[in-house]
C-alpha cells in the first residue's frame, strides 16, 4: 500500500499551511501579472475601465486573469511549497511513477461510464436545501451559482478554434494538472502523513476540494469526483492518473459546448438534455464500481513500496 510523500522537514500542519500561504501569495502575483498582460495587449484596457472588467463581461480579461490566477495558485504555488519542504517535486507529487497504460485505458472507460452517476448525484444534490433558519444563506449560495453559471455560460461561447483552444487550456487542461497538484498531490499526501489513514485524507481532501468551488448545489458530485481522483492517485501511484480523470471530465463539457455551437445550437439545450432512466443510472453505477475494482487489481500487480524520503 502507498504511504505518503513524507517531508521529515516540518510537522504536516506546518506543512499544510506552507502549502495554502505560498499558494495564495503565487495566485496574487499571477493576478498582478495578468492584469499587466490584459493593460499591455488591449487596447480598449485602462485604469478607468479595470474596475468594470469582471462586471461587464469582458471575457478576454476574465480569461487571463483566470489562466494566470489558476497557475500561480495550483501551479507555481505547490512547486514553491516543495522546495520549502525540501522534497523532490517530481518525486512529493508522484509524477516519477511509470504509467500503467491498461491503466490509463480503464480511467478513460471509468470517467465516460460513471456520467450518468455523476449526473444523478447532481440531481440529489440540486433538490437538497438548507434548514430554514439557514434560508438567507441558501438564497445567497443560489444568487451567486447563477452568476456563477451565467459566467460560465459567458465564457464557453466559441465563435472558432482559437477560442477553443484557450478553453481547454483554461477549463480543462490548467485545472486538471494544477487542482490535481494542488490538492492531490499536495493537501491530500500531507493529510495521509499527518492522519496516517488514506481514506480519511482523501475524503477530507476531497471535501475541501469542493468547498473552495463554493457552490452548495454541485458540492457532493464535486466531491464524489474528489474522492475518485484521490483513490486513482494512491492505488495507481501516479498522479497522472487523476489528472488525466479531471481533464476528461472538464474537458467533455467544453468540447460539447463547442460542437453543439458549431451545429448551430444554443448552451442552453446542453441542460436540456433527457435524464436517464433509473436503470441507466444502477447501470453507470454498477460498471464505475467494476471499474474501479479493476483498476485497483491492476494496480495491485504491480504492488510495490514507495520511498517518500
Amino acid at each position: 500500500m502507498i504511504d505518503t510523500r513524507k517531508s521529515t522537514a516540518y510537522h504536516p500542519a506546518l506543512l499544510l499551511v506552507f502549502l495554502v500561504l505560498i499558494s495564495a501569495v503565487a495566485a496574487i502575483v499571477f493576478t498582478l501579472i495578468g492584469t499587466a498582460v490584459w493593460f499591455f495587449t488591449d487596447s480598449n484596457a485602462s485604469l478607468a475601465t479595470f474596475g468594470s472588467a469582471t462586471t461587464t463581461g469582458n471575457i478576454a480579461f476574465i480569461r487571463i486573469l483566470q489562466i494566470f490566477s489558476t497557475f500561480g495558485l495550483f501551479i507555481v504555488g505547490p512547486i514553491a511549497y516543495s522546495f520549502l519542504a525540501k522534497v523532490k517535486a517530481k518525486h512529493y507529487f508522484c509524477f516519477d511513477e511509470k504509467i500503467n497504460w491498461n491503466l490509463f485505458f480503464v480511467v478513460v472507460t471509468l470517467m465516460f461510464c460513471s456520467s450518468a452517476l455523476l449526473e444523478w448525484i447532481t440531481t440529489l444534490n440540486q433538490k437538497m436545501s438548507l434548514p430554514s433558519v439557514l434560508h438567507g444563506m441558501e438564497v445567497w449560495m443560489k444568487q451567486k451559482e447563477d452568476e456563477a453559471a451565467e459566467l460560465t455560460k459567458m465564457l464557453l461561447v466559441m465563435k472558432d478554434y482559437s477560442a477553443f483552444s484557450i478553453n481547454l487550456l483554461m477549463i480543462a487542461i490548467l485545472p486538471a494538472i494544477g487542482e490535481e497538484l494542488f490538492f492531490r498531490g499536495g493537501i491530500q499526501n500531507i493529510l495521509i502523513q499527518w492522519f496516517k489513514n488514506h481514506h480519511v485524507a482523501i475524503w477530507v481532501t476531497a471535501i475541501l476540494f469542493s468547498a473552495i468551488h463554493l457552490q452548495f448545489y454541485g458540492f457532493f458530485p464535486r466531491m464524489f469526483l474528489g474522492a475518485l481522483f484521490g483513490y486513482l492517485m494512491v492505488y495507481g501511484k501516479s498522479i497522472w492518473y487523476a489528472i488525466l480523470g479531471h481533464f476528461l471530465n472538464n474537458g467533455t463539457a467544453v468540447v460539447m459546448a463547442f460542437v453543439m455551437q458549431k451545429q448551430g445550437k444554443s448552451l442552453e439545450e446542453i441542460d436540456k438534455a433527457q435524464p436517464f432512466e433509473w436503470y441507466g443510472y444502477l447501470i453507470s453505477a454498477i460498471i464505475t464500481l467494476i471499474l474501479l475494482i479493476v483498476f485497483f487489481k491492476i494496480a495491485n500487480k504491480e504492488e510495490k513500496t514507495i520511498s517518500y524520503e
